[in-house]
């Protein structure tokens, strides 16, 4: 098969002045890497680093048309039988539709991994209606059938772990300097079992609850962020990763870093209320409905670290059984192109349309 992989792969365009700004373990790669290892012909094209770079004075925007055009020779030249798009906004759906007649037959899906409720985000799943044959989204709602057209479907897609990507084994380090990781891009108020805390109130609150937690904290207040390497070396640097998204009772909505703890061994966290005991029992992962739940979870495996260990180890088995991204990329082709759709995998697999 020929896929055409659509988004933003980072390619040096100068935009990004301090940093090149690596999303290292964005699922955009991963399927990459799954269609690769799957003997798949895969062309990476990045609309929004062609937009710039085909600008004046570099202003993205400006340059949508462009985008357009080296799209349609690369679909001319490809002929894709799959294409997919992750956050493509610089793709038209007129450029699609031409897509269409260039490479007869293909099929075309969307991959949305932001949170639904969003205002930016809940246009953009409305986006490509009519025009692709699926959207596939990380939470597991089936209302999401609104966003697509007559022909097409909604579905469940899940945060997957990759071989390339989380090559960590976080539980075989013997003396970790921290105990838990708790990484967050922003001071947006997330659920903590019933209320809604900033990040920085969150670990302060945490902090107070159990004394001495050797706390990594990137993003959360003055703390600088960690991308690239330094989240590498930040994985692998505790025993408990906290896995707090803006919200815990969305179904099995849940940012990707739950996947990057699970993946690199670490004992992870998780607001009941998300779902997630449906795939991993109380010996693979921590369950708390408060955070004074979470608090006595986090006291009693600093002083077990046998038992913290070994919870890492077990979820870390689990989610590389259940969450493989060689396995979710087959799911989502099953969803695609077998008849009836996908069957027989863990997590939801309707077809909502």
């Amino acid at each position: 098969m020929r896929l055409l992989n659509v988004g933003d792969f980072h390619w040096m365009t100068g935009a990004e002045q301090h940093t090149a700004n690596l999303s290292l373990f964005d699922i955009r790669r991963k399927f990459s890497h799954a269609a690769v290892r799957a003997n798949d012909l895969v062309v990476e094209f990045s609309d929004r680093a062609v937009a710039r770079s085909a600008a004046p004075l570099g202003l993205r925007p400006l340059g949508a048309r462009a985008a357009d055009r080296r799209f349609l020779q690369v679909v001319d030249e490809l002929r894709p039988d799959l294409i997919l798009l992750h956050f493509a906004d610089d793709i038209s759906n007129a450029a699609l539709a031409e897509a269409r007649r260039l490479s007869q037959g293909v099929t075309i899906a969307d991959i949305n991994i932001d949170p639904i409720w969003t205002p930016k985000n809940w246009k953009r799943l409305s986006s490509r209606k009519g025009v692709a044959d699926a959207l596939f989204v990380t939470t597991a709602e089936p209302s999401l059938a609104e966003h697509v057209g007559p022909t097409a479907f909604a579905a469940f897609l899940p945060n997957p772990v990759d071989p390339a990507v989380e090559t960590g084994r976080a539980f075989e380090n013997d003396a970790p300097p921290f105990d838990l990781l708790f990484p967050a891009t922003d001071e947006e108020p997330r659920d903590v079992g019933s209320r809604l805390l900033e990040p920085a109130l969150a670990t302060a609150l945490l902090k107070s609850d159990v004394p001495g937690l050797r706390l990594l904290a990137p993003g959360v207040g003055d703390e600088p962020s960690a991308r690239g390497a330094a989240y590498f070396e930040a994985l692998q640097s505790a025993r408990i990763g906290w896995s707090l998204s803006r919200r815990s009772s969305v179904p099995l909505y849940a940012s990707d870093r739950m996947a990057h703890f699970f993946g690199w061994g670490l004992a992870v966290c998780l607001d009941r209320r998300s779902g997630f005991d449906r795939f991993y029992d109380p010996s693979e992962a921590v369950f708390y409905d408060e955070l004074a739940d979470l608090a006595a979870a986090v006291r009693r495996l600093i002083a077990d670290d046998a038992r913290a260990r070994a919870m890492a180890r077990r979820g870390w088995e689990k989610t590389w059984s259940v969450f493989h991204m060689d396995r979710v990329y087959a799911y989502v082709l099953a969803q695609l192109f077998d008849e009836g759709g996908a069957r027989h995998y863990e997590w939801p697999c309707e077809r909502w349309s």
